[in-house]
């Protein structure tokens, strides 16, 4: 895995564009490293009030100034306020920089100027960088609400979810989209994500679950690319999916034998850039159907990624966030799983054996299962007494 983060990249301001609430097709971003959070970000990533920059000629493409972040702010929360939300008492690694949040269970390790934070050891991706302002550290109320305190103190969130009983297994790309390919082993991204896909179908029909296919054969379900995509979202709300689990593998074109891993994605919340962007921008306002479960989609991607990191012991890619167009009109809790670069040759001779596609089978399927249980015992707890 490389050792040296990559910075993010602020891609500036931007009028909406041809919106498919994707990262094009959902492959241009995925070809990349993706590990933005863990050097210094810029100030100018911190967020305020969207404001469409004035017309400019077709030629220009200079980035307006950024907004200045003023406080009180209602979009940011003090750390100690945070804190007391979740439970969690604050010590102090560097004042008003860097903390650790914790109690006997929980240890949660934050900065200002990033976005990545490390939660029990595992790495989590917040939509926007904690900031430092006189003496005060403060993190953004939407990554609070709709990340961090779903996996911390869920029984809070307000509202709870039945245990699901169907589950859509999506296996990424298929027919003449062959997905991510390893040109010099001869392996696709589509053969993989299939076969992984039928596994883990098998294994939770046998633990009782309902489960559906959005594809079980090796094509494409539309001729578009973003029709397909559509497709596979539609097939998720017309059997009234509990749960929607679309499997894939990555790739990168730079430092191919550095970067390896797994990753889980959810869909970005409404108002936050991708995990690839640090400004925001006109679309990222939008409210999409895949916003709807926010705090169960942050549960359900950090439950699956800590089992997959448990149980295949391969690099902690991070749990994140990203506009994906195949999460994007799913109405149910979503992620997207990465279960390995096939541009890494050590990964992808991996990827292609049976043995590992079991295994990380089992690993998404234990973390369904621990997903399930998690949301019993929030009915359960929340239930009244006596009935």
């Amino acid at each position: 895995m490389n050792s040296r983060p990559v910075p993010r990249i602020a891609l500036g301001w931007l009028m909406i564009v041809s919106f498919v609430g994707a990262r094009a097709g959902d492959d241009a971003a995925r070809a990349a490293p993706t590990r933005p959070g863990a050097t210094a970000t810029p100030a100018a990533s911190a967020p305020a009030k969207v404001v469409a920059p004035a017309p400019a000629p077709a030629t220009a493409h200079k980035t307006p100034p950024a907004p200045v972040l003023r406080f009180p702010n209602p979009e940011w929360v003090d750390i100690m306020v945070a804190a007391k939300r979740l439970g969690l008492k604050v010590g102090w690694k560097v004042s008003g920089r860097e903390a650790v949040l914790t109690d006997m269970d929980t240890r949660l390790e934050v900065a200002s100027d990033r976005i990545e934070v490390e939660l029990d050891g595992q790495r989590v991706f917040l939509g926007q960088a904690l900031v430092s302002r006189g003496g005060d550290l403060f993190i953004t109320k939407i990554d609070l609400e709709r990340c961090l305190l779903p996996l911390v103190r869920p029984a809070i969130i307000g509202r709870t979810k039945p245990r699901p009983k169907t589950i859509v297994i999506d296996p990424g790309h298929g027919g003449p989209d062959k997905g991510k390919i390893n040109e010099r082993l001869n392996l696709f991204e589509k053969t993989y994500t299939l076969d992984t896909s039928l596994r883990l179908k098998k294994i939770l029909e046998t633990r009782g679950w309902k489960v559906v296919l959005t594809r079980s054969d090796d094509r494409q379900l539309k001729p578009g690319k973003q029709e397909d995509l559509q497709r596979r979202a539609e097939i998720a709300d017309e059997v009234n999916a509990d749960v929607f689990v679309s499997i894939h593998f990555n790739a990168v074109a730079d430092q191919v034998e550095k970067v390896s891993g797994l990753e889980v994605y959810r869909f970005s919340p409404q108002h936050q850039p991708p995990v690839t962007r640090a400004l925001r921008r006109l679309d990222d306002e939008i409210l999409n159907p895949g916003n709807a479960n926010d705090p169960w989609n942050s549960m359900l991607a950090y439950t699956i990624q800590r089992r997959l990191l448990l149980e295949l012991k391969l690099d902690d890619r991070g749990f994140k966030h990203d506009r994906l167009a195949v999460l994007r009109l799913v109405s149910c809790p979503a992620v997207l799983i990465e279960g390995g670069f096939l541009s890494n040759t050590a990964e992808a001779r991996r990827i292609a054996t049976a043995a590992y596609r079991q295994q990380l089978a089992e690993a998404i399927a234990n973390g369904l299962t621990a997903y399930a249980t998690q949301l019993e015992g929030l009915r359960l707890s929340a239930k009244p007494k006596g009935r």
